[in-house]
């Protein structure tokens, strides 16, 4: 893996020394007004930095300081893939660049960042997992990795518009309102089947049918029931929608009527596609996480909560998206707190025992169709403890 910086310093002296800790540079005091690295394909710099007491050596790499405050920085990648940018970072009890185990390793004790803006772009997962039939009780399904929503309480509101060409009746568009109330991380998918709209319930229908939860359209009297979208449920939620509940992560788990040829109005022989378009509008969620949870991602583990601290406060979300086309979901949360193990951006590897987001605006996930295209989000304040930030690949 290469490594370059490049840096302008401005010092009014220096010292050298040499002993059995090695051949050191000594700096009481350093400011330097722009300063550029890379590592492999990352990208990293800084504005009006200042560090008090920074040291070098040389004979490997490795630069302390005592304290550090930075004007500026930015971290990213060639590829576009993610863009992190901060408009002042703090360090009052030091920091240090070294070599890591792949790559360039940053470790602060205390970091605190002001108005930090993130943008990460897809794609995200593959397009063949929400295609392919779900597995034999329900292994290896997105939801299995979601189980720290299971504490998430709070209300989703949306209106589900749909037009499909039946067959006599020709196109019909239906819009139905749905509340679902979020409760220990579940929903209570009964009633949402109990509240719709007698018009519209006489061509939609919710069913749940083994480890499947489908909302399905059938013409009135004549017809049967096809999928228009559905779910694939684990063993667990499988069994709580028995008794009318389904976990909340179950939602990330689903497929179209197209999946199994149920968007055809002739019995999947002919050329007849039902489902002409399918949207959800008028979203508003509000959402908090309560309890302590962990979530697998990146390679490491991310843990919402704890000590009395919620995951997360205040959730925000309004939007639409559609089954086709450029669709946005925009929102706010009140803080965010987690502990971060071994978390891998691409080439960036995050750890800290703490890492708090307290006023994350203008958070923006853009889609294409309902496939998620990109994140952006802007926080006004970050608060870290004991952050270590590793840039370079492994096997590098």
């Amino acid at each position: 893996m290469a490594h370059r910086v490049e840096t302008d310093i401005s010092v009014q002296r220096f010292g050298y020394a040499a002993d059995e800790s090695g051949r050191r540079l000594q700096f009481p005091r350093v400011e330097t007004h722009l300063f550029e690295g890379r590592s492999g394909s990352v990208a990293y710099g800084a504005r009006d930095v200042l560090f008090d007491a920074l040291e070098g050596r040389l004979d490997t790499l490795r630069w302390t300081a005592d304290a550090a405050s930075i004007g500026g920085a930015w971290l990213r990648d060639d590829q576009g893939r993610f863009d992190i940018a901060v408009d002042r970072i703090e360090m009052p009890r030091g920091i240090m660049l070294t070599r890591g185990e792949h790559g360039v390793e940053i470790v602060a004790p205390h970091t605190s960042l002001s108005e930090m803006k993130l943008t990460v772009k897809g794609p995200f997962g593959r397009a063949a997992d929400r295609q392919a039939p779900p597995p034999p009780g329900g292994r290896g399904l997105r939801q299995d990795k979601l189980r720290f929503l299971d504490s998430l309480s709070g209300r989703i509101h949306l209106t589900i518009k749909v037009v499909l060409d039946l067959p006599v009746l020709g196109v019909r568009t239906l819009d139905q309102q749905l509340r679902v109330p979020i409760d220990e991380g579940s929903l209570d998918y009964r009633a949402l089947d109990d509240s719709l709209d007698w018009l519209e319930g006489a061509f939609l229908d919710i069913k749940h049918d083994d480890h499947k939860l489908a909302v399905t359209w059938k013409v009135p009297i004549f017809g049967s029931s096809r999928d228009l979208i559905w779910w694939a449920l684990d063993d667990e939620a499988a069994t709580g929608a028995t008794f009318g509940r389904v976990p909340a992560r179950s939602l990330a788990d689903f497929r179209f009527g197209g999946d199994r040829g149920g968007d055809r109005g002739d019995g999947g022989g002919g050329r007849r596609k039902t489902l002409q378009a399918l949207s959800f509008d008028a979203i508003d969620i509000a959402l908090s996480l309560v309890a302590p949870r962990s979530l697998e991602a990146g390679g490491g583990v991310i843990m919402f909560g704890g000590d009395d601290q919620p995951g997360m406060v205040d959730l925000r979300v309004n939007g639409s998206i559609r089954n086709h086309g450029p669709g946005a979901l925009r929102g706010t949360i009140g803080s965010v707190d987690t502990t971060i193990k071994d978390v891998r951006f691409g080439p960036v590897q995050i750890t800290a025992d703490r890492l708090h987001f307290d006023g994350l605006d203008e958070l923006e996930v853009t889609f294409d169709g309902f496939r998620p295209t990109s994140v952006a989000v802007v926080v006004h304040r970050v608060t870290a403890t004991n952050l270590a930030v590793q840039l370079g690949r492994r096997g590098a």
